[in-house]
Parts: structure tokens; C-alpha cells; sequence
């Protein structure tokens, strides 16, 4: 099978599993925004903050690791001992996370919640990140293998338990955000046990520490490129707890939220994008298949960003609790990052598939320390939009960064004008649909534009070689 049927039937299962798991959590937007007050759901988003740095620190960069080089060995017994090894050490690191966590559980609630009281509450933030963490590595196997329906079945059925849970908790038992956290811990404990047994045949021991140091050495610099990334997309709502309040950030994250429909359509594409973007670099078709696989990509996220900015006067009125219709105008900036974040995967593949993974966190660096600046100059003049243009901003400096320390070490020529030629045309229709008030005039300008972009990017019809 060449390697563009496969991509698209792998991105295509990732993502029609992604949109549904997705489709039932959005389910949750509307319980959350007219149960929780604004400020309480920006409390939650902080939690969520702290929920990722702690599966950032309890993974240390080893799921990079391990799918980099489990990809690249041909060797069972080699794999086997990646993954045991990764098991291990994120059993280890997430239990000293949560044990450390109860220690300073009333500073950290000062910061997070505004109040010392509320200790118990990140302690079961910790709980839920280590569970996340472990369940994050045991669902990699299946994508390491290119078993997506696997991989979806379970992430669904994660979702509806979720789903199950946050009703009987939050709408039925009145437990606020501490009944969020419960709903996902239950959840995870429930789904884990036969995810374990079916990737159990890749745990063996011994294990030698050699496997361990030399994993750690190779995704190290992922733990401050993964913090950088988490202050790029996270951040804001921290400190537009600090300058404006617990309600902007509310309102920001729901517009956020419902904007990375537009990041869950190339989260399914990355997911299968990875195993195919190892296997071309150690070829020449690398050169050739990036920049066809990339604008096809862009175009279509492109095209979605319009299509949902189109409806969102629709999605609002009948997903979203009054109180957070401010937050739709963040939909444009954050859906066009996604075109940003999806040049920077293609830009910056020479750092990993060429084991120069050093590079990261200076890239994702760059980007961060921009967002956190933009973000202390915007929020106090323009509130949660200038958290959003920031954003905006930050990605293209991402990908600006990973083309310059990550294409010269595996060089790529792009097609720049076609490439900005996207980017203006999306441009463009994203500022029409916003302005126009019929919505049937809403979805002529978005067929147009999606139109003018699968012509510049030459669609489906980009010829791929033959997959080996």
C-alpha cells in the first residue's frame, strides 16, 4: 500500500475516533458551563495546568523515547525491554510527584485555587495525572504498531466513562471540580486494567538501568521543550488569573476549548503522521513527500477553521452557557495557530529523526518565552483576546524556530508561496465569516475559500512514493 493510502486511512480512523471520543466530551461544555461559574471553571482550567505539568515531569521525555526508538528497532526482545523500562520509570516518578504533592498541597492550592484550603483537591489532580501518564504509555503501543482502531476503541470508551461520571458527579451529586477529577480517576482505574492485559506481552524483566539512562538521555530534552509547550498553551490562563480574574480565564477557555476542534483534527493527523515520518528519513523520499503531505494538511485545517468560525454563532447559542459567549472571538487566532503548530511537526523532524533532539527546548523555548512577554503586554490592554493574539503570535514563532534549527539538519525545500498563499487565503475567510451575518452567507464564503486552498494545495491528489 503506498504511503499516502495509508496515511489517510490512519489519520482518517484517528480522527473520526478522535471527533467522536471528542464529539461526547464536548458534551461536557455545556454541563460544565451552566453548572460551574465562570470563575470556578477557570479554577478547574488552572487544575488542568498543573494536571499536565505533572504528566510532563512523571513522563521525563521517555514516550518520545520509547516511540522513537521502538519505531525504529526491528528486534521483540529490544522492544519489549523499551517499554518495560518506560512502565517503570513512569510508575516511579509519578508516585514521587504525588507523595511530593500532598507535602505542599496547601501552597500549591494558594496559587492554583486562591485559597489554601483546597489541598485535597490538587492532591487528586496528582492521582489523575500519574493514572494519565501510565495509561498515556500503555495506549502508545498501539500506535507505535499502527493499530488505530485499537487505540480509538479504548480512548472512547475512556471518554464515555468520563462523560458517565462528570453527570453523576457534577449534575446529579453537586461535586463541583473535585467530582471532575473523580470522574476521570474512575475512568482511568476502570479502562486500565485491560489495556495492561493486552500490551502486557511487552513487559519482561530484567531490565537493564542501561535502557533506562540511555531512554532519559535521549528524551531529557523533551521535559523543558514539554514545559515550554505547556506554557505556550496553558499559561494564559494563569495569569490571566493574576491580571484579570478567575472569570476571563473561564471565559477565554471555553472559546480555547471549542477552537481546538481545529487541533483535534491534526492531532489525528500526527498521530499517524509519526510512525511514516521516522520511516521516510531514513530514505530519500523524505525530501519529496514532506512538503506533499504538509500543504494538503494546512489547507484542510484551513478550511476548518473557516467552516467553524462560520457556525460558531450557532455552536455558542446552543453548546454554551450564556455567561461565556465573550470567549467566540478567541476562535479566530487559536484556530489559525493550528496551521502554525502543524508546519512547526514538519519543520522541526530533522531534530528527531535525526537524534538531535538538544534542539527541542530551544525551540519550544523561544516560543514560550514570546507567549508569557505578549501575554504580560496584552491581557492588561485587551484582556482575553490579547492572551489569544498572543498565542497566535507564539506558534508562528515556533514554527519560524524549527525551520531554522530543524530543517538544515535534514533539508527539506517547502513551497513558500503556495504555503503563504494558505495562510492568506484562511486569513482572509476567517475575517469574512466573522463580519457576515446570514449564515448561508457564512457557508458560501466557507466553500469558497475551501475550494481556492484544496486547489492551491493539490488535495488528495499530491502523488506519494510507494510505502517499504
Amino acid at each position: 500500500m503506498s504511503i499516502r493510502k495509508s496515511l489517510i486511512k490512519d489519520a482518517l480512523l484517528y480522527g473520526v475516533g478522535d471527533t467522536l471520543t471528542k464529539a461526547i466530551a464536548f458534551l461536557l461544555i455545556p454541563l460544565y458551563t451552566n453548572i460551574l461559574s465562570t470563575a470556578e471553571y477557570g479554577v478547574y482550567q488552572l487544575i488542568v495546568l498543573f494536571i499536565t505539568v505533572s504528566m510532563v515531569l512523571g513522563m521525563s521525555g521517555m514516550n518520545v523515547a520509547l516511540f522513537k526508538h521502538f519505531v525504529t528497532s526491528e528486534d521483540e526482545h529490544s522492544r519489549k525491554i523499551l517499554f518495560t523500562a518506560t512502565m517503570l520509570w513512569v510508575i516511579v516518578s509519578s508516585s514521587l510527584i504525588i507523595g511530593i504533592t500532598y507535602l505542599i498541597g496547601r501552597p500549591l492550592s494558594e496559587v492554583l485555587t486562591g485559597t489554601s484550603e483546597r489541598g485535597g483537591l490538587i492532591g487528586l489532580a496528582a492521582i489523575n495525572a500519574g493514572l494519565e501518564t501510565l495509561l498515556l504509555v500503555s495506549l502508545l503501543i498501539f500506535r507505535m504498531e499502527k493499530r488505530p482502531v485499537k487505540y480509538v476503541t479504548f480512548t472512547l470508551i475512556k471518554i464515555i466513562l468520563i462523560v458517565i461520571g462528570n453527570i453523576v458527579l457534577l449534575k446529579y451529586m453537586g461535586m463541583g471540580v473535585p467530582g471532575i477529577l473523580l470522574a476521570g480517576i474512575a475512568a482511568d482505574l476502570i479502562i486500565l486494567g485491560p489495556i495492561l492485559w493486552r500490551v502486557g506481552r511487552y513487559l519482561t524483566w530484567p531490565v537493564p538501568f542501561k535502557y533506562i539512562t540511555s531512554m532519559l538521555a535521549w528524551g531529557a530534552p523533551f521535559i523543558p521543550a514539554s514545559l515550554a509547550t505547556v506554557i505556550l498553551t496553558l499559561s494564559d490562563r494563569l495569569l490571566l488569573r493574576y491580571m484579570v480574574g478567575f472569570e476571563s480565564a473561564g471565559i477565554y477557555s471555553v472559546g480555547y476549548k471549542l477552537a481546538g476542534i481545529v487541533f483535534l483534527i491534526y492531532t489525528a493527523f500526527r498521530f499517524a503522521w509519526g510512525p511514516y515520518m521516522f520511516e521516510l528519513a531514513r530514505g530519500t523520499d523524505a525530501g519529496r513527500t514532506y512538503p506533499r503531505v504538509l500543504l494538503p494538511l494546512i489547507a484542510f485545517l484551513g478550511i476548518c477553521s473557516v467552516g467553524l468560525t462560520a457556525i460558531s454563532p450557532e455552536l455558542f447559542n446552543f453548546f454554551v452557557g450564556e455567561a461565556y459567549h465573550a470567549g467566540r472571538a478567541v476562535l479566530i487566532p487559536i484556530s489559525l495557530a493550528a496551521l502554525f503548530d502543524a508546519m512547526s511537526l514538519f519543520f522541526g523532524a530533522g531534530m528527531q529523526t535525526r537524534d538531535r533532539t538538544i534542539y527541542v527546548p530551544a525551540v519550544t523555548g523561544f516560543a514560550a518565552v514570546i507567549n508569557i512577554l505578549l501575554n504580560i503586554w496584552l491581557i492588561p490592554k485587551f484582556g482575553f483576546m490579547g492572551a489569544a493574539w498572543a498565542t497566535l503570535i507564539s506558534y508562528i514563532a515556533l514554527a519560524y524556530m524549527s525551520f531554522r534549527l530543524g530543517n538544515p539538519l535534514m533539508p527539506v525545500r517547502y513551497p513558500w508561496p503556495k504555503i503563504a498563499a494558505i495562510v492568506i487565503i484562511a486569513s482572509a475567510g476567517l475575517a469574512l465569516v466573522w463580519f457576515i451575518e446570514p449564515l448561508i452567507s457564512r457557508l458560501g464564503v466557507t466553500l469558497a475559500a475551501g475550494a481556492l486552498l484544496w486547489y492551491i494545495s493539490g488535495g488528495i491528489g499530491a502523488r506519494f512514493p510507494s510505502q517499504r
